[in-house]
């Protein structure tokens, strides 16, 4: 499996491996173990807070389900959890736009260009199916290279956990 393979899979997809918005942080840690804990999105509230296994990471809500999934391919090596595994890899960055538009392409995966106003230097592909958004970063003359690629969903059924239920170890 390549880090091109993985990303047109979450093109095609929304999922990277049992990562997907709506996946219980309790499911993808009983297939990829505990993950590494980032931090809160708010210094005033515990949740939203943020995970990630490896250079994907996880906004999760605080009743344990991904809401975001933002996948960091900027540096100059990609760890990603493999798909129908329990392993994360290790991939040689960067990723071209080049190579990644191909795999979409080869996959069937539709682009347009992203909704979202970009900044300058940047630029932002979405697939059409499933809304998962590359964004790459373009510098004079030279082939754009991809910063992120991410996925979110803006609403979702949230029941919290019992205030008196037991630490689940995701309490951050």
């Amino acid at each position: 499996m390549t880090a091109f393979r993985i990303l047109a899979r979450f093109g095609s997809t929304g999922a990277v491996g049992p990562l997907h918005c709506g996946a219980s942080l309790h499911e993808i840690a009983s297939t990829l173990g505990p993950p590494w804990d980032i931090g809160r999105v708010s210094k005033r509230r515990r949740w939203p807070h943020v995970f990630s296994y490896g250079d994907a990471e996880l906004c999760v809500c605080r009743c344990r389900r991904v809401t975001m999934i933002s996948v960091q391919t900027w540096r100059d090596t990609i760890e990603l959890p493999v798909p129908e595994t329990s392993a994360l890899a290790t991939f040689a960055g960067p990723v071209t736009h080049a190579d990644v538009t191909a795999e979409l392409r080869a996959v069937g995966c539709r682009l347009r260009p992203g909704t979202l106003h970009q900044p300058p230097g940047q630029l932002a592909l979405q697939v059409e199916r499933t809304g998962v958004t590359f964004t790459f970063r373009a510098e004079a003359g030279s082939e754009p290279l991809l910063d992120s690629a991410g996925h979110w969903t803006s609403a979702h059924q949230c029941t919290p956990p019992a205030t008196d239920a037991p630490d689940d170890a995701f309490g951050a």
